[in-house]
């Protein structure tokens, strides 16, 4: 299941990569978004009804957002299965007293 994802996940990039290279411009460069030529109706515009494309994007998007979610999930599960956390606090305590010197070091009571 964990590869599938991933695997999707991979080719749902390519596809929106794919989809926002094909789609055209607004038709407004930067000149007009700052007042250079053809007016405000270039940057506030009515907008049209939306374009096939824009509908692929937006679902493409959800889905790759929604396998982002999946795959942070099982990587926090697959990490929380590993963990003991007695062998974790045991570890830590012995790298904390590797860090200090034999001559400092008290025996642990």
């Amino acid at each position: 299941m964990y590869l599938f994802v991933v695997a999707l996940h991979v080719v749902l990039c390519l596809f929106l990569i794919l989809i926002i290279i094909l789609q055209p411009g607004k038709g407004g460069d930067v000149g007009a978004a700052f007042g250079g030529g053809g007016g405000s109706s270039t940057v506030f515009g009515p907008r049209g009804p939306t374009g096939l494309l824009q509908r692929a994007t937006t679902l493409v998007a959800v889905m790759f957002m929604g396998t982002s979610i999946t795959l942070a999930l099982y990587s926090n599960q697959r990490m929380m299965q590993d963990a003991n956390i007695d062998d974790e606090v045991l570890r830590l305590q012995q790298e904390k007293l590797k860090a200090i010197p034999p001559e400092v070091q008290k025996p642990p009571e």
